[in-house]
């Protein structure tokens, strides 16, 4: 169990040898004379994370903080909307639907990029990565990358996402709530109007409902499978908050709804 309050979502190092099937791993340009073994860079405590809050992430002397939280090596799951190769890396723009695609690149060795063929644009893939901004525009520097197996890892990875933001978020509100002498009710009160913690909500709610194709739309019944760690209420509260602000609009009946986007 890792000090941030959840448990590691993956440990997997840079410089192994490689894991088998269709994982690419990263390596950077050695000096054309001298030949050196690169550091491993392993991941301990890998955060899930949707593209649109990679994007939205604030970032200040190097540190990027999702709604409060810190974050550094993460992990997305999207389809492949392009690949570019240069001269020693590939750039992918991975699409997850709730933001524009963000840009992942992948480094190897000027001699082994030749060797090396892109992923297939349209691919699902899952990405581990360190968040980067070299040039104003947040992209991710690829540790590893491989195509969906199974097409349940993007679902498992919605609820990874869910939950380990709704855990980190908790620790860092505790953290707060320790530092400040309160009374418990003022403390429960802090947790219930937490607006970061609505909007992280609305936004998976939002997504679901914008994925999903079915011509009746996403009902609630369904929500609230794919969010198990969400209660009925928030669910619910989301939904009434979204159909307000005119992002989603009920169809057959009051349980289903689709996005107006």
């Amino acid at each position: 169990m890792s000090n941030s309050g959840f448990g590691s979502y993956g440990s997997i190092s840079a410089a192994d040898g490689g894991s088998g099937g269709s994982d690419q791993l990263c390596e950077r340009d050695a000096a054309p004379a001298i030949k050196t073994q690169r550091p491993k860079v392993r991941i301990q405590d890998v955060v899930p994370c949707n593209v649109n809050q990679l994007l939205s992430s604030t970032v200040f002397d190097t540190v990027f903080k999702v709604r409060g939280i810190i974050v550094s090596q993460v992990s997305i799951v999207g389809v492949i909307r392009g690949s570019e190769k240069a001269s020693n890396h590939i750039c992918y723009k991975i699409d997850d639907m709730t933001a524009k695609p963000i840009e992942a690149r992948q480094w190897f060795g000027r001699e082994k990029v030749k060797q090396v063929t892109p992923l297939s644009v349209g691919a699902y893939v899952k990405v581990f990565g360190i968040l980067k901004c070299p040039t104003g525009t947040k992209s991710l520097e690829v540790l590893k990358i491989h195509v969906l197996e199974d097409m349940n890892e993007f679902t498992v990875h919605i609820l990874e996402t869910v939950n380990a933001h709704m855990m980190l978020d908790k620790a860092r509100r505790d953290s707060t709530v320790e530092s400040v002498p309160v009374f418990p009710s003022e403390v429960d009160d802090a947790g219930d109007n937490n607006e970061s913690h609505r909007i992280f909500i609305r936004d998976e709610v939002l997504r679901l409902i914008h994925e999903c194709p079915q011509q009746e739309g996403k009902s609630i019944h369904e929500l609230q499978a794919q969010l198990c760690d969400l209660s009925l209420k928030a669910i619910k509260e989301a939904i009434e908050y979204l159909t307000v602000e005119g992002h989603i609009y009920p169809t057959v009946d009051q349980e289903h709804f689709k996005s107006a986007d």
